[in-house]
Protein backbone atom coordinates (compact mmCIF):
# COMPACT_ATOMS: atom_id res chain seq x y z
CA UNK A 1 0.00 0.00 0.00
CA UNK A 2 1.84 3.19 -0.95
CA UNK A 3 2.02 6.14 1.86
CA UNK A 4 -0.14 9.30 1.61
CA UNK A 5 1.95 11.75 -0.23
CA UNK A 6 4.47 13.30 1.88
CA UNK A 7 4.43 17.34 3.02
CA UNK A 8 6.82 17.85 0.44
CA UNK A 9 4.42 16.57 -2.15
CA UNK A 10 1.56 17.65 -0.20
CA UNK A 11 2.02 20.93 2.01
CA UNK A 12 -1.35 21.14 3.36
CA UNK A 13 -0.34 24.74 5.45
CA UNK A 14 1.31 26.27 2.82
CA UNK A 15 -2.16 25.14 0.05
CA UNK A 16 -4.32 25.99 2.41
CA UNK A 17 -2.97 30.08 3.46
CA UNK A 18 -2.25 30.71 -0.10
CA UNK A 19 -5.75 29.90 -1.11
CA UNK A 20 -7.16 31.55 1.69
CA UNK A 21 -5.24 34.69 0.55
CA UNK A 22 -6.34 34.18 -2.69
CA UNK A 23 -10.04 34.07 -1.68
CA UNK A 24 -9.90 37.09 0.69
CA UNK A 25 -8.26 39.37 -2.09
CA UNK A 26 -10.64 38.65 -4.89
CA UNK A 27 -13.34 38.78 -2.39
CA UNK A 28 -12.62 41.99 -1.39
CA UNK A 29 -11.45 43.40 -4.70
CA UNK A 30 -15.34 42.19 -5.64
CA UNK A 31 -17.20 43.70 -2.59
CA UNK A 32 -15.72 47.10 -3.36
CA UNK A 33 -15.81 47.44 -6.75
CA UNK A 34 -18.74 45.05 -8.21
CA UNK A 35 -22.63 46.03 -6.93
CA UNK A 36 -23.71 43.75 -4.13
CA UNK A 37 -27.23 43.01 -6.53
CA UNK A 38 -25.21 41.92 -8.65
CA UNK A 39 -22.40 39.65 -6.98
CA UNK A 40 -22.90 39.88 -3.34
CA UNK A 41 -19.06 38.80 -1.89
CA UNK A 42 -19.81 38.69 1.57
CA UNK A 43 -23.11 36.42 0.95
CA UNK A 44 -21.29 32.95 0.63
CA UNK A 45 -20.64 29.74 2.82
CA UNK A 46 -17.46 28.45 1.39
CA UNK A 47 -15.90 25.14 1.47
CA UNK A 48 -12.45 24.51 -0.01
CA UNK A 49 -11.74 20.60 -0.22
CA UNK A 50 -8.26 18.92 -0.55
CA UNK A 51 -8.28 15.50 -2.02
CA UNK A 52 -4.79 13.49 -1.91
CA UNK A 53 -4.50 10.53 -3.48
CA UNK A 54 -1.34 8.31 -3.81
CA UNK A 55 -1.64 4.81 -6.33
CA UNK A 56 1.42 2.41 -6.91
CA UNK A 57 1.47 -0.94 -9.30
CA UNK A 58 4.68 -3.06 -9.38
CA UNK A 59 4.19 -5.66 -11.76
CA UNK A 60 7.18 -8.05 -11.48
CA UNK A 61 7.74 -10.88 -14.37
CA UNK A 62 10.33 -13.52 -14.83
CA UNK A 63 10.51 -16.12 -18.46
CA UNK A 64 12.41 -18.92 -19.48
CA UNK A 65 13.74 -20.49 -23.19
CA UNK A 66 14.72 -23.89 -23.06
CA UNK A 67 15.84 -26.21 -25.97
CA UNK A 68 15.34 -29.52 -26.63
CA UNK A 69 16.90 -31.78 -27.04
CA UNK A 70 20.29 -30.27 -26.46
CA UNK A 71 21.58 -28.00 -29.17
CA UNK A 72 24.14 -30.74 -30.27
CA UNK A 73 21.49 -32.11 -32.30
CA UNK A 74 20.80 -30.45 -35.86
CA UNK A 75 16.92 -30.36 -35.00
CA UNK A 76 15.40 -29.36 -31.80
CA UNK A 77 12.25 -27.16 -30.40
CA UNK A 78 12.29 -23.81 -28.38
CA UNK A 79 9.81 -23.91 -25.89
CA UNK A 80 8.66 -20.94 -23.98
CA UNK A 81 7.25 -20.28 -20.31
CA UNK A 82 4.75 -17.79 -20.01
CA UNK A 83 3.59 -15.63 -22.75
CA UNK A 84 5.30 -12.64 -24.24
CA UNK A 85 8.23 -12.03 -21.57
CA UNK A 86 6.95 -14.73 -19.32
CA UNK A 87 4.83 -15.06 -16.18
CA UNK A 88 4.08 -11.30 -14.29
CA UNK A 89 2.03 -10.62 -11.43
CA UNK A 90 0.38 -7.32 -10.61
CA UNK A 91 0.39 -5.43 -7.22
CA UNK A 92 -1.53 -2.39 -7.15
CA UNK A 93 -2.89 -0.14 -4.35
CA UNK A 94 -3.78 3.36 -3.68
CA UNK A 95 -4.97 5.30 -0.43
CA UNK A 96 -6.91 8.39 -0.64
CA UNK A 97 -8.18 11.26 1.61
CA UNK A 98 -10.43 14.08 1.77
CA UNK A 99 -10.57 17.16 4.11
CA UNK A 100 -12.74 19.69 4.21
CA UNK A 101 -12.05 23.76 5.30
CA UNK A 102 -15.19 25.78 6.12
CA UNK A 103 -14.90 29.50 5.45
CA UNK A 104 -17.68 32.68 5.71
CA UNK A 105 -17.13 34.81 2.85
CA UNK A 106 -17.69 38.51 5.03
CA UNK A 107 -15.28 37.61 8.14
CA UNK A 108 -12.02 36.20 5.74
CA UNK A 109 -13.19 39.78 3.81
CA UNK A 110 -12.43 41.59 7.38
CA UNK A 111 -9.38 38.89 8.49
CA UNK A 112 -6.81 41.26 8.94
CA UNK A 113 -4.15 38.87 11.18
CA UNK A 114 -4.41 36.25 7.71
CA UNK A 115 -0.82 35.91 7.36
CA UNK A 116 -0.58 36.66 3.50
CA UNK A 117 3.02 38.44 3.36
CA UNK A 118 4.84 35.28 4.15
CA UNK A 119 6.50 33.77 1.56
CA UNK A 120 8.53 30.21 0.98
CA UNK A 121 11.43 28.61 -0.46
CA UNK A 122 9.41 26.81 -3.53
CA UNK A 123 5.90 26.82 -3.71
CA UNK A 124 3.96 23.95 -4.71
CA UNK A 125 2.30 23.96 -7.60
CA UNK A 126 -1.32 24.04 -6.16
CA UNK A 127 0.23 26.92 -4.66
CA UNK A 128 1.92 29.21 -7.29
CA UNK A 129 -1.86 30.96 -9.26
CA UNK A 130 -5.07 29.28 -8.64
CA UNK A 131 -6.45 32.57 -10.26
CA UNK A 132 -9.52 32.64 -8.45
CA UNK A 133 -10.15 36.43 -8.83
CA UNK A 134 -9.87 35.91 -12.49
CA UNK A 135 -12.01 33.18 -12.35
CA UNK A 136 -14.47 35.27 -10.20
CA UNK A 137 -14.24 38.54 -12.53
CA UNK A 138 -14.88 36.28 -15.47
CA UNK A 139 -18.14 34.87 -13.84
CA UNK A 140 -19.53 38.18 -12.55
CA UNK A 141 -19.12 39.34 -16.22
CA UNK A 142 -20.63 36.92 -17.63
CA UNK A 143 -23.28 36.92 -15.05
CA UNK A 144 -23.95 41.35 -15.78
CA UNK A 145 -24.11 40.50 -19.66
CA UNK A 146 -26.47 37.22 -20.04
CA UNK A 147 -28.75 39.00 -16.78
CA UNK A 148 -28.84 35.97 -14.65
CA UNK A 149 -27.64 35.04 -11.09
CA UNK A 150 -24.75 33.32 -10.02
CA UNK A 151 -25.54 30.40 -8.28
CA UNK A 152 -22.58 28.45 -6.75
CA UNK A 153 -19.86 28.95 -8.49
CA UNK A 154 -17.15 25.72 -8.12
CA UNK A 155 -13.61 26.01 -9.02
CA UNK A 156 -11.37 22.76 -9.06
CA UNK A 157 -7.03 22.73 -9.22
CA UNK A 158 -5.30 19.31 -10.06
CA UNK A 159 -1.83 18.16 -9.66
CA UNK A 160 -0.76 14.80 -10.78
CA UNK A 161 2.88 13.60 -10.40
CA UNK A 162 3.66 10.08 -11.82
CA UNK A 163 6.94 8.13 -11.38
CA UNK A 164 7.73 5.57 -13.71
CA UNK A 165 10.35 2.51 -13.36
CA UNK A 166 11.62 -0.35 -15.51
CA UNK A 167 14.32 -3.21 -15.46
CA UNK A 168 15.58 -6.20 -16.92
CA UNK A 169 17.68 -8.60 -16.44
CA UNK A 170 18.58 -11.57 -18.97
CA UNK A 171 21.36 -14.56 -19.42
CA UNK A 172 21.63 -16.56 -22.25
CA UNK A 173 23.43 -20.07 -21.76
CA UNK A 174 23.46 -23.13 -24.30
CA UNK A 175 20.13 -24.79 -22.61
CA UNK A 176 18.50 -22.01 -23.10
CA UNK A 177 17.72 -18.23 -22.00
CA UNK A 178 16.65 -17.35 -18.50
CA UNK A 179 15.43 -13.41 -17.42
CA UNK A 180 13.36 -11.62 -14.95
CA UNK A 181 11.57 -8.35 -15.50
CA UNK A 182 10.70 -5.20 -12.77
CA UNK A 183 7.93 -2.45 -13.82
CA UNK A 184 5.77 0.27 -11.89
CA UNK A 185 4.79 3.63 -11.02
CA UNK A 186 3.69 5.39 -8.41
CA UNK A 187 1.46 8.43 -8.93
CA UNK A 188 0.14 11.28 -6.58
CA UNK A 189 -2.82 13.18 -7.28
CA UNK A 190 -3.64 16.00 -5.50
CA UNK A 191 -7.25 17.78 -6.03
CA UNK A 192 -7.96 21.19 -4.72
CA UNK A 193 -11.60 22.09 -5.02
CA UNK A 194 -13.55 25.20 -3.80
CA UNK A 195 -17.42 25.59 -3.51
CA UNK A 196 -19.54 28.90 -3.15
CA UNK A 197 -22.72 28.12 -1.65
CA UNK A 198 -25.03 31.56 -0.65
CA UNK A 199 -26.31 31.90 2.74
CA UNK A 200 -29.88 31.73 3.14
CA UNK A 201 -32.27 34.21 3.63
CA UNK A 202 -32.41 34.23 7.11
CA UNK A 203 -35.40 37.06 8.45
CA UNK A 204 -39.45 36.31 8.65
CA UNK A 205 -41.90 38.25 9.44
CA UNK A 206 -45.29 37.45 10.54
CA UNK A 207 -48.31 38.92 11.98
CA UNK A 208 -49.54 36.95 14.70
CA UNK A 209 -52.43 37.57 16.67
CA UNK A 210 -54.42 35.43 19.39
CA UNK A 211 -58.01 34.72 18.41
CA UNK A 212 -60.74 36.23 19.03
CA UNK A 213 -59.15 39.82 18.13
CA UNK A 214 -60.77 43.24 18.86
CA UNK A 215 -63.98 41.55 20.64
CA UNK A 216 -64.71 42.61 23.96
CA UNK A 217 -62.36 42.02 26.76
CA UNK A 218 -59.24 41.74 23.91
CA UNK A 219 -59.57 45.24 23.31
CA UNK A 220 -55.23 45.16 23.89
CA UNK A 221 -55.33 41.93 21.81
CA UNK A 222 -54.18 44.03 18.70
CA UNK A 223 -51.84 41.92 15.89
CA UNK A 224 -47.96 42.21 16.24
CA UNK A 225 -45.16 42.09 14.08
CA UNK A 226 -42.44 39.03 14.94
CA UNK A 227 -39.41 38.57 13.65
CA UNK A 228 -37.86 34.75 13.23
CA UNK A 229 -34.46 33.64 11.81
CA UNK A 230 -34.52 30.66 9.72
CA UNK A 231 -31.69 28.87 8.46
CA UNK A 232 -32.78 26.00 6.10
CA UNK A 233 -30.23 23.27 5.93
CA UNK A 234 -27.30 25.49 5.55
CA UNK A 235 -24.43 22.84 6.14
CA UNK A 236 -25.86 20.40 4.51
CA UNK A 237 -26.42 21.92 1.48
CA UNK A 238 -22.66 23.33 1.64
CA UNK A 239 -21.90 19.54 2.03
CA UNK A 240 -24.19 18.54 -1.15
CA UNK A 241 -22.38 20.70 -3.19
CA UNK A 242 -18.78 19.60 -2.56
CA UNK A 243 -20.11 15.46 -2.91
CA UNK A 244 -21.30 16.88 -6.06
CA UNK A 245 -17.90 18.77 -7.35
CA UNK A 246 -16.06 15.66 -6.02
CA UNK A 247 -18.49 13.07 -8.43
CA UNK A 248 -17.75 15.74 -11.43
CA UNK A 249 -13.81 15.51 -10.53
CA UNK A 250 -13.98 11.37 -10.80
CA UNK A 251 -11.94 9.66 -13.86
CA UNK A 252 -12.35 6.54 -15.20
CA UNK A 253 -9.76 4.53 -14.31
CA UNK A 254 -8.37 1.48 -17.07
CA UNK A 255 -8.38 -2.06 -15.95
Amino acid sequence: MPDIAPDWALPMREIMLHSACELQDALGTLDREVPHELFNARNWKIAVTLNPKSEADIVPGAGLTRKVPPPATTRFSNWIVGGGNGVTLDMRGNRTGSVDFNFDSEKLILDSALPCERETISYHSLTKNLAIKEWLYRSVQANAVAGSVIDNPKFTAQVVVKFNGTASYTYTFPPGTDFLTLGGYLQLDQTLSIVFTKKPAVVAKYDLVTLPAGGDGFKRNQARQVTSSISILEDQQVSLQQIRQQLQNLRAVGQ
